[in-house]
């Protein structure tokens, strides 16, 4: 086997050990920071899928697949040959949330080095259990959050740094089960605003699962595209960045009416940024890319934006389209665009949707802080004029973890009160609880 080919194949099963260990697949939790785990990986939980419908049909309309916003100035010449489909039908799905085993917490966080109980998050009025909290979180040089009640895992390393790359060219794992990019390739899951990383070299790569009790009964061979097992590997493999999102049981199937190869090339062709969901080496350049294979697969999609865990969205069938070629200074470009299957008559029009104050939106804006964004969080006072959307001082008084004001703009006065969103967490930030005019 060739060097370079040796290195992918090392790093490829690098990412596939950290994604077995977050999975709680491992027995016993190491001690070392270094992930280990048992000789048969696990990338993820499997779904259990109910057995396909035969005559339920689904009538409500299904969110789109969401576009990536880095990608949509980006100049792209795709060649697509065409060829003959006949009109098909796919399953849209419904998945609970997983439901992870006991000692799971301590397990994941001992494997990745974590000390201590870490501090648990709040739950905004409204939030149930299992939906988008508790968080629990270890913010330090190294930061992990986990979801305790629907088992999802994020990660991250800023200073995870082994120095340059082996010698060889960089090669992207054979077939369709994982995604292999540069750096920037982090991108395509935007948990965090802003840079968080330090000065280093790192390499994402991304998995698709196959679940075969979903693949086998509602798209055979398929898998579940997206970025749910992620990480941003060292050159030695360790993991600057993970993200973990385990499903659990799959229900409640409908049956839709999906496009065929032409009717999906023809989206794709009219907006190929729109459906570019991974980019092997984003430059900024123009693309010029050829089509290598199309698969039928699923994917996540809901009608609100910002949640951190799959509660609410639906599985549905994507068309899932490969593509190599060069960037404008010819650099070697990997490509992978996901275009919705969903008939185009049965698509909402939008996302729409409110963004409530939740636990997810909550860690989203304490992540934020490790990027240098909404820093002004920080404080109660700072807070309080974020969420108030107001530009004058309010009068305050904080108390260790609750904070009681009012403001006045020219206008009503409004009193209101202020929580830390993680209690015990000495840079937690602060969110707005309530407010009366």
């Amino acid at each position: 086997m060739p060097v370079a080919l040796k290195i992918a194949a090392m790093r490829l099963g690098a990412l596939l050990i950290v994604a077995s260990v977050v999975g709680a697949c491992v027995t016993p939790a190491s001690t070392s920071p270094t992930p280990t785990a048992n000789s048969s990986p696990t990338v993820a939980p499997s779904l259990t899928a109910s057995p396909v419908p035969t005559a339920v049909r689904g009538s409500a309309l299904v969110p789109p697949i969401v576009s990536r916003a880095q990608y949509g100035d980006m100049g792209i010449t795709l060649d697509i040959p065409d060829r003959p489909g006949q009109p098909a039908e796919g399953v849209v799905w419904r998945v609970e949330p997983f439901k992870p085993p006991t000692g799971y917490t301590t397990r994941v966080a001992s494997v990745l080095g974590l000390t201590g109980p870490g501090v648990v998050g709040e739950m905004p009025a409204g939030a149930a259990p299992g939906s988008n909290g508790p968080w629990r979180l270890w913010f330090g040089e190294r930061i992990l959050a986990m979801n305790e009640t629907s088992g999802e895992v994020y990660y991250f390393d800023p200073n995870a740094n082994d120095g340059a790359p082996p010698p060889g060219p960089a090669q992207r794992a054979d077939g369709i089960a994982a995604f292999r990019g540069t750096e920037v390739t982090a991108r395509a899951e935007p948990i965090i605003s802003g840079s968080w990383l330090r000065p280093g070299y790192r390499e994402t790569a991304v998995i698709f699962p196959r679940h075969a009790g979903l693949a086998d009964r509602a798209q055979p061979g398929a898998r579940l595209y997206g970025s749910d097992h992620m990480a941003l590997l060292t050159s030695k493999g360790r993991p600057a960045q993970i993200v973990h999102r385990p499903a659990g049981e799959v229900s409640g199937g409908e049956i839709y009416p999906i496009t065929t190869f032409g009717q999906a090339r023809a989206e794709l062709l009219a907006a190929p940024g729109r459906y570019l969901q991974f980019l092997s080496n984003p430059t900024g350049e123009a693309l010029k890319l050829t089509f290598g294979e199309a698969y039928l697969g699923s994917a996540f999609v809901g009608f609100t934006g910002g949640g951190l865990t799959h509660n609410g969205q639906l599985l549905v069938p994507v068309w899932v389209f490969t593509a190599r070629g060069t960037s404008a200074s010819g650099i070697p470009i990997d490509a992978l665009f996901i275009v919705d299957a969903v008939a185009p008559e049965m698509r909402a029009q939008g996302l729409g949707g409110t963004a409530n104050v939740s636990a997810d939106l909550l860690l989203r804006y304490q992540l934020d802080t490790l990027g240098g964004q909404n820093t002004e969080l920080l404080t109660a006072r700072g807070a309080a004029k974020f969420f108030l959307g107001a530009s004058c001082e309010p009068t305050i008084a904080t108390q260790e973890v609750t904070a009681t004001g009012t403001m006045t703009c020219g206008g009503p006065t409004i009193t209101f009160t202020m929580r830390r969103a993680f209690p015990g967490l000495t840079s937690s930030i602060w969110y707005l609880s309530e407010s009366h005019k």
